[in-house]
């Protein structure tokens, strides 16, 4: 069969919605079937055979009434709204798209012409944009399932300067819809047809035989990728929007257009209270992802630190993880879920407008845990890709409000994890205010870097409030100042530096030198030194110690009574009564192990009452083995029930033998025995 001329076809068809259109006078109205719908004002009943209308054209206006292409806003092109700001337009001004040159090349012939897209990868704002490049022509858009026939029908086939925008052109298609033979009389009038597709959809039914395949096939393409590209993203950037840098930063592969799209409506659907009733876990789980984000980690990161974070805000026994996750990444729109999938297998992120609505909620969001900080400061490790500098930055900057306003415990924790300089200063603030805890980690900060002179008032601090560590540290470094002090003075001559400095010395290994001074101290006339001189002497079984402590106890010494009451007890033969009177001049003089020793003695007599008396003058005053004493001495007396409450006490006051807690010894080294050790 001889194709019809596109001329005498447009012709042929007018002819034939004249004649279907047309009503007899003698036929009476049929009552309208039951699948009537109303298209405008036009009505179809059944199939659609053709147009009804009380004038020539149906319900599509005539082409003078059509709107210039320069006429028509965005939005009326099917741009969608971002969320509204006061004293901005709802639609972003334009950014120009990389393939826009190709469409202006297609628009400038007549035909069908499709914008390959993903949903919301801004097709509709791109077809509006390229429209306007063709000055003077006038735009129609046809609803879904409109009858394009209807649309020629109105151009009366006069040729002129048209767009027919068909937004989503496969509801375009079908009976009454667009096919090969209606594009041509479109085109033969001079009529560009604009209109979108997705790629599934494109390379799918382009190779179709059906009609509205086969026009298909038959259009010029241009495809718009949702990820934008690098010039795209910095041609972004440089618009005077304040809406524009927020999403050039975080819109991602998903695309800057679907982020102004739905972004919005997706942080509004993660913050509905609805939202906290059925996905409970999974609202938490979100916002562990948003405040990675917030916390200076832009890029994925594993699902185990992404649940780690997520416990930080409890764990709502309502929904599993599984369960939390499945409903945060299922996508929306047909475009992203919340959670966005990285490069990485089992690596997400929050989807970008949530972190951009979050930051520019600013004070309306809940702040990031302080816990969320650590956590990821302190986070290392070649699975884990943490730029910490960024980290640090976001945090310095999120803390900074509390930090300025003294909150000590932050101070503190964050001290602990910054650099040398910051950590010194923050410590200091805190000290400063009163912080115990940011006293005592300043004296050891201090203290590591050999600043003792300046740690002495944070330790002194410190161990004031009963923190062990700073009292300890503060004891030895005080010795250690006393020792060098002592040391001047006892050098310069003063007797009582060098006996003071020789009571220092002893225990510490320098017994030797410890001697020394104590016997310069006594040719520098200090009688006082001489129950220590002595003592020393008699440590050492020396002979000489004798006339040294009979020298001291006779100026009333008590220790010095107190050594000779002992020596003498282990003398054969000794003068007991001059044992006895060394040991109470002892006690008279409150020595506590004279007190034990003189009870021992007692005991020993069979005079049980005084004995037992000492033994508890020698208990208050610290002795240890003044329990074990009393336990025996009631056990003698047949008081077997408070005698072994009494030795339950030594033992634990006084356990033999080295403690479990004690590290082991180097390997090869003498490895002592509990039997080495005397009760």
């Amino acid at each position: 069969m001889k194709a019809s001329s596109p001329d005498t076809a447009a012709d042929e068809l007018i002819a034939l919605i004249d004649e279907l259109t047309a009503t007899p006078a003698a036929a009476p109205p049929s009552p309208p079937s039951q699948d009537h719908l109303d298209f405008r004002d036009g009505t179809f009943n059944g199939t659609v055979a053709a147009v009804q209308h009380n004038y020539h054209y149906g319900t599509v206006p005539a082409p003078a009434a059509w709107r210039l292409v320069g006429h028509v806003g965005p939005v009326e092109f099917g741009v969608r709204p971002t969320r509204h700001v006061p004293g901005l337009p709802d639609v972003p001004p334009y950014v120009r798209r990389d393939c826009d040159g190709g469409l202006r090349t297609r628009l400038e012939h007549n035909g069908l012409v499709l914008i390959l897209g993903e949903p919301y990868a801004g097709k509709s704002y791109t077809a509006w944009h390229g429209v306007r490049s063709l000055e003077g022509h006038r735009l129609y858009a046809p609803d879904p399932g409109d009858d394009l026939r209807a649309v020629l029908g109105a151009l009366d086939g006069k040729p002129g300067d048209y767009v027919i925008w068909l937004d989503e052109v496969t509801d375009h298609l079908g009976s009454g819809g667009l096919d090969l033979k209606l594009l041509g009389r479109f085109t033969s009038l001079g009529a560009v047809m604009l209109g979108t597709i997705s790629p599934d959809e494109y390379y799918q039914r382009r190779f179709g035989t059906a009609p509205g395949e086969r026009v298909i096939a038959a259009a010029r393409t241009v495809e718009l990728a949702r990820e934008w590209s690098d010039a795209e993203l910095e041609r972004l950037a440089g618009l005077d929007d304040p809406r524009a840098y927020p999403a050039y930063m975080w819109s991602g592969r998903e695309g800057a257009a679907s982020y102004f799209a739905i972004g919005h409506l997706l942080f509004d659907e993660w913050r509905r209270a609805g939202t906290q009733v059925e996905h409970p876990r999974g609202q938490s789980l979100v916002r562990a992802a948003v405040d990675l984000a917030r916390c200076g980690v832009t890029g994925a990161v594993p699902l185990e630190l992404l649940r780690t974070v997520q416990e930080q805000y409890g764990a709502d026994e309502r929904e599993s993880f599984e369960d939390a996750l499945a409903w945060a990444t299922t996508p929306l729109f047909g475009v992203s879920g919340l959670l966005v999938q990285g490069d990485e297998e089992q690596t997400w992120r929050a989807y970008g407008a949530l972190v951009a609505e979050a930051l520019r909620a600013g004070g309306d969001l809940e702040p990031v845990p302080d816990e969320v900080w650590w956590t990821l400061l302190d986070k290392s490790g070649p699975e884990v890709s943490i730029d910490r500098d960024a980290v640090l930055d976001a945090a310095r900057t999120a803390l900074h409000p509390r930090l300025k306003a003294d909150d000590t415990a932050l101070m503190v924790a964050f001290a602990d994890r910054v650099g040398p300089d910051e950590c010194r200063d923050l410590l200091h603030r805190a000290a400063d205010a009163g912080d115990r805890r940011a006293a005592e980690a300043l004296a050891a900060f201090l203290v590591a870097r050999g600043d003792t002179a300046e740690a002495m008032p944070y330790l002194e601090q410190a161990a004031d409030t009963g923190a062990p560590w700073a009292a300890a540290t503060l004891g030895s470094l005080l010795r250690d100042r006393a020792e060098t002090w002592l040391r001047t003075a006892a050098e310069a001559g003063n007797a009582a530096a060098a006996h003071e400095l020789g009571d220092m010395l002893v225990g510490t290994g320098r017994e030797d030198e410890a001697l020394r001074w104590y016997r310069r101290s006594a040719a520098a006339g200090r009688r006082e030194v001489a129950a220590s001189l002595g003592t020393l002497l008699r440590n050492w079984r020396d002979p000489e110690a004798d006339s040294w402590l009979r020298y001291a106890a006779a100026w009333g010494d008590a220790r010095a009574a107190g050594e000779l009451g002992i020596q003498l007890s282990q003398e054969p033969g000794a003068d007991e009564a001059e044992m006895d009177r060394f040991l109470q001049q002892a006690v008279d003089g409150g020595d506590a192990n004279a007190a034990h020793n003189l009870g021992a003695r007692f005991e020993d007599l069979g005079r049980f009452d005084e004995a037992m008396a000492m033994y508890h003058q020698g208990l208050r005053g610290g002795i240890a083995g003044a329990q074990e004493s009393i336990g025996y001495l009631l056990r003698k007396q047949g008081k077997f029930a408070e005698s072994e409450e009494w030795l339950r006490r030594a033992a634990v006051a006084r356990p033999v033998g080295l403690p479990a807690t004690l590290p082991s010894p180097p390997e090869g080294g003498p490895t002592p025995t509990p039997d080495t050790v005397k009760k």
